[in-house]
C-alpha cells in the first residue's frame, strides 16, 4: 500500500515541461539569409512558372513584398 502511495505522489509531482520558454527560444533565432534575398528567390521561382511573369520581374516583386512585410512586422511589435 505504501509503495502505491509513493507512485501516486510521483505521478502528481511531475510537472509538464514549460513549452512557452521553448517557443520563445526558437523564435529568437535569426535567419542567415536576408528576407529580401529570400523574397527574390521565391519571386524568381514563381516567375519561372507563371506565364505572364519573368524570373527577373518575379524577383523584383519578391524583394518589394519582403520589404513591405518587414515594415509591417516592425509596426506591429
Amino acid at each position: 500500500m505504501n509503495m502505491q502511495q509513493n507512485q501516486e505522489q510521483l505521478a502528481v509531482s511531475e510537472t509538464p515541461p514549460d513549452l512557452s520558454r521553448a517557443r520563445s527560444q526558437s523564435k529568437s533565432r535569426k535567419s542567415k539569409i536576408s528576407p529580401a534575398l529570400t523574397g527574390a528567390i521565391m519571386g524568381a521561382i514563381a516567375g519561372r512558372f507563371v506565364p505572364k511573369l519573368s524570373p527577373f520581374s518575379g524577383a523584383v516583386l519578391g524583394i518589394i513584398s519582403s520589404k513591405m512585410y518587414q515594415k509591417h512586422q516592425t509596426r506591429t511589435r
